[in-house]
């Protein structure tokens, strides 16, 4: 009788596993042939030592298959829902680097997004299109392999002039690990070189995670921790941005100012000097902060409110001054 228990119950686990498997078994399908015969193989004149191994086996594999999984899925990357896949065709004959001439009676403003391509990317980029405002995407170059995630980065570099695709490093500092990463600044540079290659980034123009660092032309101005790397970085013709504003979040990605004292924030830049450059005001937001429609409507009245300004003027980062390429 308990061989019987013991035979049944093992019968009965094996049918729920074989299901589970079936589930997935187009991802897995060579894998689950090869666990199917040696479970043929071994119930063939094994006794319930054999049993017990095979159930081992089975339940050994599934253990991988689902953490392998649940791996991928812990960030999962959601294409937005705004999302059309004619924009990643958009494309313009202007090249990045056209230069521009100054206006003294204006006030030029870069709204510069970092972390893309992530939740809220294209929430941005059609919330700025919608308004006809240019603005700067820094992105990292590993969040930018994924088929899906490939098509934003896609779409922001074709559409230029509107936005500009800048670089944010391949990893984000060893995946925040900024004392090691820019303890390094050769290693540190490798990386930055990597994202330029994998994003296909059409200029020189990158941003430090983390730190609030400038290189413009030999004018530098950042914390000691990054200065190796952005003198490094400068020497083979990079430029590195920092910023002026910065719209500040909570819980990962909840916006802290509201929108008013954000336009109030600019001003204050522009009226007492407090920018790297005077008369050019450098605005740091984060993609994610703007997923959701309340904060998504909170980037659209921040922009709306600017430009109620006629001194405001909207600019990419490649037309900050200094930032400027030998074609």
């Amino acid at each position: 009788m308990v061989t019987f228990i013991e035979k049944d119950c093992f019968n009965h686990c094996r049918i729920n596993i074989e299901l589970s498997i079936a589930g997935i078994i187009l991802p897995y399908t060579s894998i689950y042939i090869c666990v199917r015969i040696i479970s043929i193989l071994m119930d063939d004149g094994t006794g319930r030592c054999s049993r017990i191994l095979i159930a081992t086996f089975y339940f050994s594999f599934i253990s991988l298959v689902t953490g392998c999984t649940n791996k991928k899925l812990s960030q999962p990357f959601n294409q937005d829902s705004s999302y059309s896949r004619k924009d990643s065709l958009l494309t313009s004959k202007e090249t990045p680097d056209n230069s521009i001439s100054y206006d003294t009676g204006k006030r030029y403003i870069y709204i510069t997004l970092d972390d893309g391509p992530q939740h809220g990317t294209m929430k941005c980029y059609h919330i700025l299109r919608s308004l006809g405002v240019k603005a700067s995407f820094f992105m990292i170059g590993i969040q930018g392999m994924e088929k899906r995630a490939r098509l934003n980065v896609d779409t922001i570099r074709n559409a230029y002039p509107q936005f500009l695709l800048c670089n944010h490093t391949y990893t984000h500092a060893y995946h925040n690990k900024y004392k090691l990463f820019y303890g390094k600044p050769d290693s540190a540079l490798a990386d930055l070189a990597a994202a330029q290659d994998s994003l296909r980034v059409p200029l020189k123009i990158f941003r430090t995670p983390a730190n609030n660092s400038w290189a413009i032309g030999g004018k530098y101005r950042s914390p000691q921790l990054t200065r190796a790397f952005c003198q490094a970085a400068d020497s083979v013709g990079y430029k590195a941005i920092g910023w002026d504003v910065v719209w500040n979040f909570k819980n990962g990605a909840t916006p802290i100012q509201s929108t008013t004292e954000m336009v109030r924030e600019v001003n204050l830049a522009f009226d007492h000097h407090e920018a790297f450059t005077r008369n050019h005001v450098v605005v740091l937001a984060h993609d994610r902060m703007f997923e959701k429609p309340q904060y998504a409507d909170s980037l659209y009245k921040f922009i709306a409110l600017l430009r109620q300004d006629p001194r405001n003027v909207f600019e990419t980062i490649d037309h900050y001054p200094g930032v400027a390429f030998n074609k």
